[in-house]
């Protein structure tokens, strides 16, 4: 990697953050609502993925295996 491209790349990270944050204001909104609604996207992946878990399990448990 030369130098003029390590800079550009160290500048791209460092504006990462505030670019990120003005950009969800524009779309409307705060960094408040962005943090709820990729919570409630994290939560219905995780209950996603344990329901089909959980449920195995109570089928065996229910089968008596």
């Amino acid at each position: 990697m030369t130098q003029s491209t390590h800079d550009i790349a160290v500048e791209a990270v460092k504006a990462a953050p505030p670019v990120a944050v003005t950009g969800s204001i524009l779309a409307g909104m705060s960094p408040a609502d962005w943090i709820t609604v990729l919570t409630i996207i994290y939560l219905a992946l995780q209950i996603g993925l344990l329901i089909p878990k959980y449920w195995d399990r109570f089928v065996e448990w229910r089968t008596g295996r």
